[in-house]
């Protein structure tokens, strides 16, 4: 597909309508799915282009987009992306910030992230036989957030809501520890933070858990404040459950950052967030380079924060431990799915600590990990 149909806008009175559904998905992929939901639900969503499955935008439409804005995210919308079963999540390649006259390069470049080695290490750990990855694209115009938020549903009213600053790339990929909240129907019950996260003078956890409920299933969601405005940038099922809300209270930093005595025998135990839960014994082996050849798969993979580049030795762990990161990121959310036990912003100092080499018991659904 080439010319004019070769780019689709997915929002305004052109292009494709708000009632694109998963049927459109070998078409459109699963991002696109997941917007025109977003869309419905009456949320606001960026002004969204599609570049379908095998399409081929000409020079001239590409060229157009310039004089809509100077700068673009160009995002992937994989066929196999944010379904119902799996997320595929972080595992696509997505571009933010990209010059106007860059946007063809960009194109090409998530479009080859379709067939990467942690895209098929994945699909061997979750998935039996095989399936064809198609890969669709969409182009929004970028402008830098204020904040960046994730949220994932519990229930009814219920989830986890997880920020920074700035760009959401740092929350995503784990670089970075957020701040949290946790919701129920009867608002917010706890916090990283003395206050709410609010924009627009609403709470952005209710503005979360609204949308949760016009979409009518428990959300994964991410979101950018764009001065006082939510704007909503990605909507998947919960292919995994969270399960009960921890028993935390309003931290202080580095609350869960320090070691603590575990019990008489003398064991320290490391806090860190209940990130994917289950419990696995291994020794710890903590890796800077994805490439180590030090790694042993059915080792407790410790490491400061990772990317989708390490999914296939996720897959081979026996357990996952970051200083960075929150409950919520790409790799917590690939963790889950993939069955592994996984505990995140423990902190560099108790990393360090961890990779002494000795065994380790970790606690994915208690957050902690035990030198034994």
């Amino acid at each position: 597909m080439s010319g004019p149909d070769a780019l689709l806008r997915l929002t305004g009175d052109l292009g494709l309508p708000g009632d694109a559904g998963d049927r459109d998905r070998s078409v459109l992929g699963g991002k696109a799915v997941g917007l025109a939901a977003l869309l419905r639900a009456g949320a606001a969503i960026p002004d969204t282009w599609v570049v379908p499955v095998g399409a081929a935008p000409t020079s001239a439409a590409l060229a157009r987009l310039t004089a809509v804005a100077p700068r673009w995210a160009v995002r992937s919308s994989a066929t196999v992306e944010d379904g119902t079963g799996l997320s595929y999540a972080g595992l696509f390649r997505s571009e933010l910030d990209v010059p106007a006259e860059k946007v063809a390069d960009a194109i090409a470049a998530v479009r080859a992230s379709a067939h990467s080695g942690r895209v098929a290490a994945y699909r061997e750990r979750t998935i039996a036989g095989p399936l064809d990855v198609e890969m669709a694209v969409l182009l929004q115009p970028f402008r830098p957030p204020v904040r960046s938020g994730l949220w994932l549903g519990r229930g009814p009213g219920r989830g986890r809501l997880e920020w920074t600053e700035g760009s959401g790339e740092t929350l995503v990929s784990g670089a970075v520890t957020p701040a949290w909240e946790e919701w129920t129907p009867e608002g917010r019950t706890a916090g990283s933070e003395r206050d709410a996260w609010e924009c627009g003078g609403q709470p952005v956890g209710a503005a979360c858990a609204m949308v949760q409920e016009a979409l009518g299933v428990p959300a994964d969601l991410e979101f950018a404040q764009l001065e006082e405005t939510l704007v909503w940038l990605q909507f998947r099922p919960m292919t995994a459950a969270l399960g009960e809300a921890p028993a935390e209270r309003a931290a202080q930093p580095g609350d869960r950052r320090t070691d603590q005595p575990a019990d008489e025998r003398g064991q320290r135990l490391v806090r860190g967030i209940a990130a994917s839960g289950g419990l696995a014994t291994a020794r710890g082996l903590r890796l800077r380079d994805v490439d180590d050849p030090r790694w042993e798969p059915g080792a407790v993979l410790l490491t400061e924060h990772t990317d989708p580049d390490w999914v296939p030795l996720m897959a081979e762990a026996a357990a996952l431990v970051t200083a960075e990161g929150g409950m919520l990121c790409h790799a917590a959310i690939v963790a889950r799915e993939l069955g592994v036990p996984c505990v995140t912003g423990v902190g560099a100092a108790a990393l360090a600590r961890l990779g002494s080499g000795r065994p380790l018991a970790v606690d994915g659904s208690a957050g902690t990990v035990a030198v034994l």
